[in-house]
């Protein structure tokens, strides 16, 4: 009877530990539904429970609090779109190929509503009001994605593309403050905003701003 014990023991805490990892990303994603809907502050625990279809205490006996759950919703905004990034990666040569993929990703997602993009937008804003409960996680997700683009910038200025005056951390910072700016607007008027033109033109911009200047 040992070895049957021991191969149905193992099954058993398997499913256990995939229904918590389910459950924790139909929290995660009502989560985010809410953000893009109505903003992170007016926002409980109670709520994404029942948005995500289970007991209104579930949310807090997996996140414990609101602290816990943006800590988690944030790494789940960004994992998001950094699998659809890693996907893509490959096909990128290192330095600016890269940095344009990266543009082509983030303008080019399937998600039509722009949901990832509205909760993350949603979740800056508050962030940078007076006594924010939320600025410190946001503000380390910031420098996560600015340090991934930096790298692209210094690969750049290795294999020669770049202008080695530009800073990595300073060109990232710049270019990822270009292209949230720009999703604001486009969020604000979507009827306004011709989005393979901005594409087009925001990838003309950072070879303008970041290539090196050709030999004469």
């Amino acid at each position: 009877m040992e070895p049957v014990e021991k191969t149905t023991r193992p099954t058993s805490r398997r499913t256990q530990l995939e229904r918590r990892a389910e459950a924790e990303q139909r929290l995660l994603v009502a989560a985010r539904q809410i953000v893009a809907r109505k903003g992170w502050v007016g926002m409980t625990l109670s709520e994404v429970g029942e948005e995500a279809g289970y007991s209104r205490g579930l949310a807090t006996h997996h996140f414990g609090n609101k602290a816990g759950l943006l800590r988690a919703l944030a790494g789940f905004v960004n994992s998001t779109f950094m699998e659809q990034v890693q996907a893509r990666s490959p096909q990128w040569r290192p330095g600016m190929d890269a940095l344009k993929g990266f543009v082509s990703v983030y303008l080019a997602r399937p998600d039509g509503d722009w949901v990832n993009t509205r909760a993350l937008l949603a979740l800056m804003s508050e962030a940078v009001t007076q006594d924010s409960e939320t600025v410190q996680v946001l503000a380390e997700y910031n420098l996560s994605v600015q340090k991934h683009l930096a790298r692209y910038i210094r690969e750049g200025i290795d294999n020669g593309e770049m202008r080695p005056d530009v800073d990595p951390m300073t060109g990232a910072l710049l270019f990822l403050g270009t292209l949230r700016g720009m999703m604001l607007q486009v969020l604000l008027n979507p009827a306004g905003v011709d989005l393979e033109l901005v594409h087009s033109q925001m990838l003309a911009f950072v070879e303008n701003a970041l290539a090196c200047a050709p030999s004469a």
